[in-house]
Parts: structure tokens; sequence; C-alpha cells
């Protein structure tokens, strides 16, 4: 059968009867009838919040979702049944239902119409729910059991429900003292002047055993027409008893338990749910205290970083945090672990990982400067440069820059003619001679051999020429002594190729591709005769 939004609402708009139309379990349409049977103000309410699964129990999810594809697949008219489903605010509502399969939007959807049962629940519809659930249930009113399943009867001591039901007074197993005061909340429920809230009681069964148990109290209509109240029931024995055991010992607990933390080798510390510390050792209070002027008097925290990682913990949903390298107030460094107790406070540890931070800042210096010259390798220069580019783009700036690359004419007969020692000491003073001529941003790398490069932030074309004509002029100058008089010295050349990179004429040049134009117009000034510099751009012949 096929239905139109228009012709639906004609026909159920203002019906008694209520109707949703669905598809996997989203409303696609709703009348007031049946928003108002779920606890919803009227269609536009229900509507805002379409998902159907909000009103079924969670238990029948699957269920329903089963039942729903099967529906959408099939043809017709598919029965009437009796469904248990849950308003807004969480009270139950009973409902008698038939599901139809329509034609809604050239689709299947699954047309329901609904009506409430107006007796109430009955015994066979709870049974039906409840009966075999692991869960104790009872069904009573002015302390009567009506109603109880095989668990609940267990649990109060009878070898099933038949047999508990031969003795329903259910007054009995409340102790004089607390019984005055059950009546009362029990009399409030029914009379709909309090809502069952969940609590635990303590209840001697009739052969004189103790049972603890947590219950939920729900007001409900009976089939008789009258309300009772209907009772969940978990078994909390073990976990009373536990709690009684460890109550026993928590002393000797939190004894044991400030003697582990002042024994740790890292720092460890217990906050409560204010988060102030409550127990803490040495090395914590050497990482997060503040100096005292008296060493006897007890140390004042600056724990601002521990409040901020609890607060995020918490907002997060997480029983636990991980804070890595952090600074903490006495400038070390440390790995902070955070983990969420029982009771709301922290369990805190840290480690300082100072010295392990300066061998890594150590190694990678190393990893990243050239051990011979101290000027930046490759690795160091393309990390250099990008940092470069990051900041000036932070500021809102245009990236340029000016790129120099130089190769020392004749190393090798340097090399071959004084020895390697004599050609170490040339490339020691190039790299002193560059980083002496340029300023602080200005980036000196060795390439490789005899190969260096100089990269100039924020530099044009003009003032790179000009920097790369001083620098041959300098390196020009340079005087290594050899010999042992010392009278005899070796001077050096080089071969320059200049150009530069970044945002040029509507184009962007890489380094990557920089550092090929600079090459390309360096091996260009060794062909004309070295000692000399050659200027090229990424789409330019060589410029003399």
């Amino acid at each position: 059968m096929r239905f139109e939004p228009t012709e639906i609402a004609r026909l159920y708009g203002r019906s008694r009867v209520g109707v949703v139309v669905h598809r996997d379990l989203t409303a696609v349409y709703v009348n007031d009838a049946y928003a108002k049977m779920l606890g919803r103000k009227d269609v536009k309410d229900f509507m805002s919040e379409p998902d159907l699964r909000q009103y079924i129990p969670p238990s029948f999810h699957y269920e329903a979702a089963t039942l729903v594809a099967e529906f959408q697949k099939a043809t017709g008219f598919h029965g009437w049944k009796k469904v248990y489903n849950l308003r807004t605010d969480g009270t139950p509502v009973w409902m008698e239902i038939s599901d139809e399969t329509v034609e809604w939007a050239d689709e299947n959807a699954v047309l329901t119409t609904a009506q409430l049962i107006d007796n109430g629940t009955t015994a066979m519809q709870v049974d039906h729910m409840l009966g075999r659930s692991f869960i104790g249930v009872m069904v009573h009113r002015d302390m009567t059991a009506l109603y109880v399943n095989d668990a609940f009867a267990r649990l109060m001591g009878a070898e099933n429900a038949s047999a508990f039901m031969e003795k329903p007074n259910i007054l009995r197993f409340i102790p004089e003292a607390d019984r005055e005061r059950a009546l009362k909340h029990v009399a409030d429920i029914l009379h709909g002047e309090r809502e069952g809230e969940r609590h635990r009681v303590r209840d001697v069964l009739d052969n004189g055993n103790i049972v603890w148990r947590d219950l939920t109290d729900e007001r409900i209509l009976w089939h008789d027409g009258r309300p009772a109240i209907l009772t969940t029931a978990h078994d909390v024995r073990e976990e009373v008893e536990m709690n009684e055991a460890l109550m026993r010992t928590k002393a000797g607990l939190e004894e044991a338990v400030t003697e582990v933390i002042r024994m740790v080798p890292s720092a460890v510390a217990m906050l409560d749910i204010r988060q102030n510390v409550v127990n803490y050792n040495r090395e914590f209070a050497r990482l997060f205290g503040t100096e005292q002027g008296n060493s006897d008097a007890a140390p004042v925290f600056d724990i601002t970083i521990l409040r901020e990682m609890y607060d995020a913990m918490i907002k997060s949903g997480h029983g636990h945090a991980n804070n890595e390298s952090v600074r903490t107030p006495s400038g070390c460094h440390a790995d902070i672990r955070m983990n969420l107790m029982e009771d709301g406070g922290v369990m805190v540890s840290a480690l300082d990982i100072s010295s392990h931070k300066r061998k890594e800042q150590h190694l990678d210096a190393l990893a990243s400067t050239d051990p011979l010259t101290g000027a930046l390798n490759r690795r160091g220069f393309e990390s250099a440069v990008s940092r470069l580019r990051e900041i000036r783009q932070l500021k809102g700036k245009v990236w340029q820059f000016g790129l120099v690359v130089l190769d020392v004419d004749y190393f090798k007969y340097v090399n071959d003619t004084y020895g390697h020692s004599v050609g170490d000491r040339v490339l020691e003073k190039i790299a002193v001679t560059l980083r002496q001529a340029l300023r602080d941003d200005d980036l000196v790398v060795r390439l490789g051999g005899e190969e260096f490069a100089v990269l100039l932030p924020s530099a044009t074309a003009a003032v790179t020429k000009r920097i790369a004509e001083r620098l041959a002029t300098m390196i020009r100058a340079i005087e290594i002594p050899v010999g042992n008089s010392g009278d005899e010295n070796v001077t050096i050349t080089a071969s320059f190729g200049v150009t530069v990179g970044g945002e040029l004429r509507g184009h962007f040049v890489e380094l990557e591709q920089a550092m090929l134009t600079a090459d390309r117009a360096m091996y260009a000034a060794k062909e004309a005769g070295r000692d000399c510099i050659k200027f090229l751009t990424f789409d330019d012949d060589i410029d003399s």
C-alpha cells in the first residue's frame, strides 16, 4: 500500500490512535496521539529526535531492529502485539500495536498504530518480560507481594516463586527499627509523591540470615486498575562483606601506601578529590615543591599542571591520563602519569627525564650538524628551512629567500699536495668565515666534500648577488699556513652559484628546486674558469 504524507496526515492526523511511520527505527511521520503517548509535547517535539530506539528498553533493541528489517522487506499486515515502551521521563507505558508494511517515498517503511492498554500491567506481561530474569522482580502493594519471579524468591530464601507466594507478607523481612521508614517510603511512591530511587536495604530472612539488596522501586498500574510498586533487586551481599573487610583494614592499608610511596624512586603522590596533595615522597617534593626559607617547613606545591591534567581527564571521561616531557616548577622535564582512584582522588607518578632530554638534544645537534666544520648538514639544513618558512607564514609574511652554493676550486690539489689535515683546516676556515660574514638568521650548510651553501631569508636577488660577491672576496683572503716553519700559506678561491626561491613572480620555487638551480649556476661558474659568480633563476638562462 502506498501512502503520501498529506494522505496519512488527513487519515490519522487527528486520530486518537497513535500512528508512526518509520524506517530503520527512525520516524518519518507521527501524529500527535503517538507523540503524546511517549511523553512528547507534540509532533514537532517528537520529530526533533526521531530515533525510536530511545523509547524501547535496551534489552529489546536487537529484537526490534530485526523485526523492522524483516517488515521492510515484506508486504502487508504483520499482526498485533503488546509492547512495553519507556516515555521520555523514563516512566513505562504499555501499548497494543499493529505493524504494516507500506510504500513511502518510493521505499518500504513500517506503519505502526498504537493504543494504550488502559487496565495497566498484567502479571502475564511482567512474567513474560522478567519471569526468567536473573534480576529479582517483585510487584507489591501495602507490603504484600502480588507477583515475584524465581530470582527474587530465591534471594529471599524461598525455593521458587510459588513457595514464596504462600507467605506474601514482605514486611516480615524488614528489621523492626526500619519498618516505619520503609512503610512511608513505599506509600509515598504508591501515591506518586516521590520517585523510586536506587537504594540499599538490609533484610532478615525467615531462617535468620542477613541479605543485602540494591533496590529500585517504580509505580505502575496493575491489572486490577490500581497502582502497585514494581521492585527490582540485586544481591549485593558479597560486595557489602568485601567493603566491610576493606574498611577494617583501611588504616593499615593507608600506612602501607604511605610507606610504599616514600620508598618509590620516581616522584609519586596521592591527590584527593579537590586536588590537594595528601601523600607524597621526596622526589615529588623536589619536582613540584617551591623553595622555602626554613628547610624543616612542609613544602608548598605548585601543581597547576596536575590540576589541568585532572580537568582534561575528567572531561574526556577516562580514568587515566599521560603527559610527556612536561616542564615542572623545578625546571626539570618529566613524564607524568595520572590514574583516577575510586574515591575521586588521583594517583600521580612523574619520572624526571631531564638528563635524557639533554642527551636527546645533544644527539639531535650531532645528527643535524657537520662534525668537522660545525655547519649544518643536509638534514639540519632542511629542518631549519622548514622552521623558518613556518615562522614567516605565522607572521603573515611572504616566504622568499636567497641561496648561494659554493664549491672550493682545486680542492683535490690541496689535499694531494699538502695532505688531508690541511684540507680539513681549509674547510673549517671557510665555515668560520661564512658564519662571521653573515647574520644570525642566515644558514650555513656543508652539502658534502668541499661544497657549501648559504641560505639568506628575505633576501632579494640583488642582495643575494652582493653578499655572494662579499663572500668570494673573503674566501680569496683566506691563508692557511703549511709546513713546519709556517712561512708558506695556502690560498683558495671558490666558484659560486646564486639564485632566489620562494614566492616569485606568481610562481613558488621550493628549496629543492632552488638548490638544483644554484648547483647548475655553480657548475656554470666552474666552466667559466672558476673563482667567479653565476646567477640563475628557475626559468632563466645563465646570467653573468
